[in-house]
């Protein structure tokens, strides 16, 4: 029974030839092809991955345009009011609404 982990003899081969196309580009050093085989291993290994690693991803928050995380107003209700404020302002919403509806709602409410 063969071992799963063994390389094939194709990608064996393909190994040695990338091996050798690295040591060629570093311009032959004594140390020969056989020092680059396990760098080439890794990269023959991800050519035949796929392009698993290569998909976006979505952040989890949206990003401003400078990619600094982005999160939403109502968040800042949670801070409260510190009280001691020098101006008459204490009973005022600081924040925007969270959604348009809930700014109609609370202006009706007001009125």
């Amino acid at each position: 029974m063969e071992n799963p982990l063994d390389p094939s003899r194709q990608t064996l081969a393909r190994i040695i030839a990338k091996a050798k196309e690295m040591w060629e580009a570093d311009g032959k050093p004594a140390c020969g092809p056989e020092a680059y085989r396990e760098a080439a291993t890794d990269i023959i290994g991800m050519e035949m991955s796929g392009p698993g690693g290569q998909m976006p991803v979505d952040p989890p928050v949206p990003l401003g345009p400078e990619g600094q995380p982005v999160e939403e107003a109502w968040l800042q209700e949670n801070l409260g009011d510190p009280g001691g404020s020098m101006n008459e302002l204490g009973d005022k919403r600081e924040v925007p609404f969270a959604t348009r509806a809930e700014e109609e709602k609370a202006l009706k409410d007001e009125a």
